[in-house]
């Protein structure tokens, strides 16, 4: 009974996050995408502003030149399509011709329909049946692709790894297994040496786990973050979910251990017959993790969704 109400009350807790950001948004200016940052020759990235607001303008967008068109990675919030578009057409004069979303969520999906329907829309099996959902929670965004909307949803999926097109235009598609929603894709640009990693690495942080609405799971996280690092292959750079600035492979290698090592401290306290505020007090981030932000509530979070999973 606990968990019910630990649950019920985090749920409820995120839904009115979410509903204070929507009323906050309306009030503000909307924020402008920061800048084209070149990542290696044909790849780039639509940063945010390290100066904006909360949600800033969503997930950080790849922006990437092939022979035949544009390939997109997530299309940030609702109504930046436009921005993306003009942004696009500042380094290239090809079309879009695919967008692949990392996994769902409105900061990563919004903008979807405002592309042309020709677009070849690719995901996860998973992200593909959380966007077909006939009833929407709060981020899931299916509510987007509803009716005629429908047509903007994935044709391409796949279920544990998948290439598109080939030599230089080469991009890898990988399914390690749930963490931040039940599915979570990581993009790897070959030519580049660099991986898009979705919301599997936000910034440099605790991240947000989508139980309640993704079927996310803070246990699986962890583990999923080892499987991608041993199953990823010659790659240097990392376009995180949101942090402003690109990461390096060795960031991300940290971020794993950084989180794994919550884990390891949740579960021993859980086995010990600890509190999630015992264990949350407790915590000490290891010097090594340094610059990595672990504020308490964040820590309890991550715990209590441990513990939920015990």
């Amino acid at each position: 009974m606990q968990m019910r109400r630990s649950t019920s009350l985090a749920t409820l807790t995120l839904l009115c996050g979410f509903l204070t950001v929507a009323t906050y948004e309306a009030r503000q200016p909307r924020p402008e995408i920061a800048e084209v940052r070149e990542i290696a020759q044909n790849l780039y990235v639509l940063l945010n502003d390290p100066d904006s607001r909360n949600m800033q303008t969503g997930g950080n967008t790849a922006v990437f030149v092939t022979a035949t068109g544009v390939v997109l990675v997530d299309t940030k919030l609702a109504g930046y399509g436009p921005d993306i578009l003009d942004l696009v057409r500042s380094v290239t004069d090809k079309p879009v011709t695919t967008i692949i979303n990392t996994h769902t969520h409105f900061d990563h999906s919004g903008s979807n329909t405002e592309f042309p329907d020709t677009v070849d829309f690719v995901a996860h099996e998973n992200t593909l049946a959380q966007m077909s959902r006939s009833t929407c929670e709060p981020v899931t965004n299916c509510d987007a692709f509803k009716g005629e909307n429908a047509k903007y949803l994935p044709k391409t999926t796949y279920s544990d790894r998948m290439s598109l097109f080939s030599g230089q235009d080469q991009i890898d598609l990988y399914y390690f297994g749930r963490g931040h929603t039940d599915g979570d894709t990581w993009v790897v640009f070959r030519a580049a040496r660099t991986v898009h990693t979705g919301d599997m690495f936000q910034r440099k942080g605790l991240p947000f786990i989508d139980v309640a609405n993704g079927n996310g799971s803070a246990v699986e996280f962890g583990s999923t973050l080892m499987k991608a690092i041993a199953g990823i292959q010659n790659v240097d750079t990392v376009i995180p979910g949101h942090h402003t600035q690109p990461l390096t492979w060795d960031d991300l290698v940290s971020f794993s251990g950084f989180f794994n090592d919550i884990v390891g401290k949740a579960q021993q306290g859980s086995a010990a017959g600890r509190s999630v505020e015992q264990v949350a007090e407790a915590y000490t981030k290891p010097s090594q993790y340094s610059d990595f932000q672990a504020p308490l509530a964040g820590v309890r979070t991550l715990v209590q969704n441990i513990y939920n999973e015990q």
